[in-house]
């Protein structure tokens, strides 16, 4: 893990131009192995526009974007995310800063099962405004399950918290979870500007390709900030 500084906040058209062109690499960014007669938890419901998103089973957990916006705080200063806490799936990794390789391709958490999830240096810092991006492995044929492995099991109202570098926490809660297609993921919805501070998770899901060696979808997890502490 890189030690640096807490970075100054940049503008949300900097980072717009910035996922725009360098994030659709994302799309296949997760390489994972498939397990033997195991598949990591996937959305449910029904497909819709080469997509399918969870409905949760709690009624008390349901959010409509308007309740979403009436109590979300103030964006925070920017801060060097440190670690990942997600409750329902028992999430609890540091974070790893991660940049682009010398061929300006995103870098990866290394793989395996104990390897840390990352956030992109070129997002925002969790709890700024705009959407901050957290990206983890969901297996390894070696070692199984990683860190990622049960985020397609999440629901909406579920809870994610990030410890930032300068002691603060910025806590969210999820509004969206969806499998995409990598061949249809949609850059400006999940890496475009927001109006408000949310976070990305993101790892691989859908059928496992054979040939390619890759799952064929992405799940992304969508949340907005509902506390700082």
């Amino acid at each position: 893990m890189k030690g640096k500084q807490s970075r100054p906040g940049r503008g949300r058209i900097a980072w717009f131009a910035a996922g725009l062109t360098l994030l659709a690499l994302a799309v296949a960014l997760i390489t994972a192995g498939l397990l033997a007669d195991h598949s990591p938890p996937q959305p449910d419901g029904d497909s819709n526009n080469d997509h399918t998103t969870r409905q949760t089973s709690d009624p008390s957990k349901t959010r409509t974007s308007a309740d979403a916006h009436d109590d979300h705080p103030a964006g925070m200063k920017a801060s060097t995310p440190t670690r990942l806490r997600i409750p329902a799936i028992d999430v609890d990794t540091t974070l790893m800063d991660l940049g682009l390789t010398d061929s300006d391709e995103l870098e990866v958490p290394p793989l395996g099962k104990n390897a840390p999830a990352g956030w992109y240096e070129r997002s925002p810092t969790p709890g700024e405004i705009g959407p901050a991006l957290i990206v983890g492995h969901v297996d390894s044929a070696s070692e199984g399950p990683a860190v990622f492995y049960r985020l397609g099991a999440l629901e909406r109202g579920d809870t994610a918290s990030v410890t930032r570098e300068d002691g603060s926490t910025a806590e969210f809660t999820i509004d969206d979870v969806t499998d995409y297609g990598k061949d249809s993921f949609p850059e400006y919805r999940v890496y475009g500007n927001t109006d408000r501070p949310e976070i990305r998770l993101i790892t691989c899901g859908g059928d496992f390709d054979d040939d390619t060696g890759h799952y064929e979808d992405n799940i992304v997890v969508t949340g907005h900030l509902r506390n700082t502490r």
